[in-house]
């Protein structure tokens, strides 16, 4: 295991991905620092606050065959940021996009020479967090990088239990800048969180990275165009389905919905082509079964099975309106924008979520500006993601 890895490692995030990072990673003999905010803890992490214990269960499905579980006693377990970053050398950021700027405000005075700070899924965030460094001045000399997903397919049942149904086949990552991007995934393949990962890749940009992140294509037209059944499901236990156990997978993808995912699919690459990247490329087959194309992202043993139950939205504060619209669409709506590139589809999706949610997810959606690249050119992009420079000139 290398120097950073072997020092203490900081998880941010108390929710069912940031849970089950702590418990494996410590199943696996990492020394863990596991952060939540302070008005989410509470709820978040309730009795782990105290008892440091979280339970790792699950199938775990993987061609590796790998299963770690176990009840874990986490080093730390704590509301205070300089607590879990001091002597960290490894930061994991596990929490929806919706929160990054939040807990990047918390994390930034804190950052250190030597530290490396990992994003999953990226969604983007080494842009916003290198751009919020360079506006607070911190001149903190660390590695920033993210991957297009999680290493899980996970769920939390209760604070300090989580579920974890599936492990990643492959996923995709790259450092911003790409000159550091080697480095980066030299330093995070050691984790044990792969452990039952096929392969590791790196990624062309972060932008590459982002726009290689399944969830939006996935989940937007997927619980859009189910919106209905999901509130009435939920409203009334009607159309077969109890309460509290609507599944997009299972009841939302059909051959309609799927010809928008793969529509959605086809306007984010034009967007990548656009700027001269490359990004993750289905099939049109690929997006034809219960899994969509994140089946393909978890492609397991018997994943056919095992991926449709998995339950979720279940109203429309769910993160897969409220991350994956303002975030995940609303910078693939504003990238095409720039490059002067229609995406009928993707402003439709956004257009059709604000409606839904009541709210103007082009105002308040992640915006170009607060990526540091709202007034660059195209060439001006490319050089600041793949080397760092950031000049207008």
């Amino acid at each position: 295991m290398n120097r950073i890895l072997k020092k203490p490692i900081a998880i941010l995030g108390g929710g069912a991905c940031g849970q089950t990072f702590a418990a494996d990673l410590t199943l696996a003999g990492c020394k863990i620092r596991l952060y939540d905010l302070p008005d989410f803890a509470p709820k978040s992490l309730g009795e782990v606050l105290k008892t440091h214990e979280i339970e790792l269960e699950g199938l775990q499905r993987n061609f590796k065959w790998f299963r770690r579980a176990g009840v874990a006693n986490v080093d730390v377990v704590t509301m205070d940021m300089s607590e879990a970053l001091e002597g960290a050398g490894l930061v994991l950021v596990a929490v929806p996009a919706a929160g990054h700027k939040r807990f990047f405000e918390e994390m930034i005075p804190y950052l250190v020479d030597g530290q490396v700070v990992s994003i999953f899924p990226d969604n983007f965030g080494s842009l916003l967090l290198n751009e919020m460094m360079r506006e607070k001045s911190c001149d903190a000399d660390v590695i920033i990088g993210g991957w297009s997903s999680m290493p899980y397919g996970t769920r939390k049942i209760e604070p300090g239990k989580v579920n974890c149904i599936v492990r990643a086949r492959e996923l995709i990552c790259d450092a911003l800048p790409s000159k550091d991007g080697g480095k980066f995934l030299k330093i995070l393949k050691e984790l044990p969180a792969f452990d039952g990962t096929i392969e590791l890749k790196r990624g062309d940009t972060v932008i590459g990275v982002g726009l290689s992140n399944p969830n939006p294509v996935v989940h937007v037209p997927g619980s859009i165009l189910n919106v209905g059944a999901m509130e009435v499901s939920e409203m009334e236990g009607t159309l077969g389905i109890p309460k509290g156990k609507y599944s997009m997978y299972k009841y939302g993808i059909s051959p309609s919905v799927c010809r928008v995912q793969l529509a959605f699919h086809q306007e984010e690459r034009k967007i990548a082509k656009a700027l001269g990247i490359k990004m993750v490329k289905y099939t049109d087959e690929e997006f034809f079964w219960k899994g969509s194309v994140m089946g393909v992202e978890y492609w397991a043993p018997f994943s056919d099975v095992i991926l449709p139950p998995i339950v979720g939205p279940l109203s429309v504060e769910d993160r897969y309106f409220t991350e994956d619209i303002p975030v995940g669409c609303n910078v693939r709506y504003q990238l095409a924008q720039k490059l002067n590139v229609g995406v009928p589809i993707i402003e439709s999706m956004v257009r059709l979520g604000s409606t839904i949610c009541r709210r103007d997810f082009f105002k308040e959606g992640r915006s170009l500006r607060e990526l540091g690249i709202e007034d660059l050119t195209k060439d001006q992009i490319i050089r600041y993601v793949r080397e760092g420079v950031r000049s207008k000139e």
